[in-house]
């Protein structure tokens, strides 16, 4: 999604809550999930959890998850105090490995002013996905392999992640944001989302494009790119470059 387009949905988002007044303004929630609406009562606390080991984070609402690297696994629930309960957090177990799954409880959807956090430590982190809307964050952690993932409109940030082996995909309309460094890089979009990752260093970088979504990304010596629709991609670094387009995408490099 373009920096036009967000603008644009921004100034109607106003546009609307000045048009409804002081009155809906401070009525304004956010909601998570469906079914039997639960209100917030305002008071915010804090919740430590243990579920046990997991490798993975999958997110299914619209909640802001934190995550850092640590030598245990360590979890903490911020939001409000009669929400917590309706808060679920529990380990799958898959053939990859177990993975830690949160979203509100089935059959309710949390009508809030403040959005729940969730904050994570974990000794190592083998993939993050979003469903839906809402946010992850993972700050300076070191991994053998990553795959990020979103099917929705969420957003995922890479702060300083150090990797062998990273790959991203999003179908729909959210964003990836990276920095640190993988030695091979794996990006898929389809849909409008943005990948950018420029701060991300790569030696090797796999792009494929379906729809209008842009990729920016470094890559120092090889490049493949596929682009199937309008989406873009902006790279830097010379790598040797292998490109198939269908459309009106383009590939461009930028300045280092």
């Amino acid at each position: 999604m373009n920096s036009n387009t967000r603008r644009f949905f921004a100034a109607s988002v106003l546009g609307v809550a000045a048009l409804l007044g002081t009155g809906a303004a401070q009525a304004w929630s956010w909601h998570w999930g469906s079914g039997e609406r639960v209100n917030g009562e305002g008071e915010v606390t804090s919740e430590r959890r243990d579920v046990g080991g997991y490798d993975a984070v999958a997110l299914e609402n619209g909640f802001k998850v934190l995550i850092r690297q640590g030598s245990g696994h360590k979890m903490e629930v911020r939001a409000e105090r009669n929400l917590l309960p309706y808060i679920e957090t529990r380990v799958v177990e898959g053939s990859k490995g177990r993975t830690l799954d949160i979203q509100t409880k089935r059959g309710y959807y949390l009508s809030t002013k403040q959005t729940p956090v969730i904050e994570i430590e974990m000794p190592t982190l083998r993939g993050v996905s979003i469903a839906g809307s809402g946010s992850i964050k993972v700050d300076s952690m070191s991994t053998q392999e990553l795959k990020a993932s979103i099917s929705g409109s969420g957003e995922i940030t890479l702060n300083g992640v150090k990797s062998e082996r990273m790959a991203m995909s999003i179908s729909g309309s959210g964003d990836i944001i990276a920095s640190g460094s993988a030695s091979t890089l794996s990006v898929s979009v389809a849909g409008s989302g943005d990948i950018k990752a420029r701060e991300l260093q790569t030696e090797e970088a796999k792009v494929s494009i379906a729809g209008s979504g842009d990729v920016m990304l470094a890559a120092s010596k090889q490049l493949k790119v596929s682009i199937a629709g309008s989406g873009d991609v902006a790279y830097v670094g010379n790598p040797e470059l292998s490109l198939s387009t269908a459309g009106s995408g383009k590939v461009r490099k930028l300045n280092n």
